[in-house]
């Protein structure tokens, strides 16, 4: 796959997204391959998992903010956030609704829009040399990408606050105490330690993966009583399922899953 803004590797039944320079890309020329590049994996039933991680810079998107300005100086502009609030709800949501684990990996400074881009994915890992700074809310602006939604679930309404208003920056370890983070990798054995992450998603069976994931996201909603009706229902389903069958025989006969081996019908 070819892209201006992205180089996605496909690999042992891991795609691995970076982005490319040079410099940060505008949100309205990434957009668009945004979108087809997600489509097209969730198709690729040689993709079992997502991974986005630094390429020629780290997750950090910029949007014009001083030609909203100028648009608001001339009573106008509200169609320029209206862009941009499409274009952050269509990437949050691919991410959200991808039946395939997202794993966002950073070892750089994450900024701006690039927040929101890092906390959309599923699990979240970083480096001890990772940094995190929230769009700066000095214009007037609150931060969107769905941070007032995310980051509260994250870190607490206080540390939300505090982050968001004072335009601070988070060390990887403050970031990983508080979860923003889901878990630190070592910078000298980043690849290798995020490889066998990778290969770890990779070995377990699609179905019980995606309906925990929809179970995990129906949780803050639901009360204990609906979540357990949840679960069994996945678990029924998760039973029926081809991958689980060949998961169960794996553990009977003592070997390693063999997942490539089998498809299930309706695993996409």
């Amino acid at each position: 796959m070819e892209y201006q803004n992205f180089d996605c590797e496909i690999a042992e039944d891991c795609a691995t997204v970076s982005m490319i320079g040079p410099g940060a890309p505008q949100l309205a020329d990434l957009h668009d391959e945004f979108v087809d590049l997600m489509l097209r994996l969730r198709e690729d039933r040689a993709v079992r998992v997502i991974l986005f991680t630094d390429g020629d810079h780290s997750f950090d998107l910029h949007h014009d903010l001083d030609l909203a300005a100028e648009a608001h100086r001339l009573g106008g502009g509200l169609e320029v956030l209206a862009a941009t609030e499409e274009i952050s709800r269509n990437i949050i949501t691919l991410m959200g609704e991808s039946i395939k684990p997202v794993i966002a990996a950073t070892r750089g400074d994450i900024r701006n829009f690039g927040l929101g881009f890092y906390l959309a994915a599923d699990i979240r890992l970083a480096s001890p040399e990772a940094a995190f700074t929230c769009q700066d809310m000095s214009g007037g602006l609150i931060p969107g990408w769905s941070l007032t939604h995310t980051l509260p679930r994250l870190i607490g309404p206080g540390r939300t606050l505090d982050f968001i208003w004072s335009h601070r920056t988070l060390g990887a370890e403050e970031a990983y105490r508080i979860g923003l983070v889901d878990r630190l990798l070592d910078g000298g054995t980043w690849q290798e330690d995020l490889d066998a992450y990778v290969q770890r998603l990779i070995h377990l069976p699609k179905p019980g993966v995606h309906l925990s994931k929809l179970a995990v996201q129906q949780s803050a909603t639901l009360d204990q009583t609906s979540m357990l009706s949840v679960e069994w229902e996945s678990q029924q389903q998760c039973w029926q399922s081809l991958e689980t069958a060949e998961g169960m025989a794996a553990r009977r006969e003592g070997r390693e899953t063999e997942l490539g081996i089998v498809t299930d019908p309706d695993d996409d």
